[in-house]
């Protein structure tokens, strides 16, 4: 087999593999890791789909704590400290850039925090994935400097 196809095939392979564990546990970098270490022969696939059944187990039973820690997360906006939950759509495309990217880092590594991603498989992804669309477009049109092809992948998974 080519070089060139055998490289293609192990992308595919992670990026089926991230789909995967992301399914269980939505922490992207996390189960791009994960896959790439099984890839890799670092850990077996049978480990590395029980550390993603716990991590998804723990976030259940401390979700209220994480739910309450999400919420305490807070940026800088204009010489005041501002709550990420309480910041509108609206509020955050008129952010300075680097606020703006510690709130998009934000959002795409917990896409689900504050239910501005919606869960429901009843809606179109495109609905489901607005929000984050949304700020991914702002951040990309503005030259934010982000690993854009990771956050395209999230949105196809959510």
């Amino acid at each position: 087999m080519p070089k060139n196809q055998s490289m293609k095939t192990v992308e595919s392979r992670v990026r089926d593999l991230t789909r995967e564990f992301f399914a269980y546990y939505p922490d992207y970098r996390l189960c791009n890791t994960l896959a790439v270490n099984v890839e890799n022969g670092v850990t077996s696939y049978g480990d590395a789909l029980s550390a993603m059944s716990g991590k998804a187990r723990a976030a259940e039973l401390n979700r209220e704590a994480i739910e309450e820690k999400l919420n305490l997360r807070s940026v800088d906006v204009q010489g005041r400290t501002v709550r990420i939950r309480e910041l509108s759509l609206g509020e955050i495309l008129r952010l300075d850039l680097d606020t703006c990217r510690t709130v998009v880092d934000f959002y795409f590594k917990h896409p689900y925090a504050h239910g501005r991603t919606r869960k429901s498989r009843w809606w179109p992804r495109w609905f489901r994935t607005l929000f984050l669309s949304t700020i991914l477009g702002h951040a990309k049109r503005n030259g934010i400097e982000l690993d854009y092809g990771s956050c395209f992948e999230i949105l196809r998974m959510l």
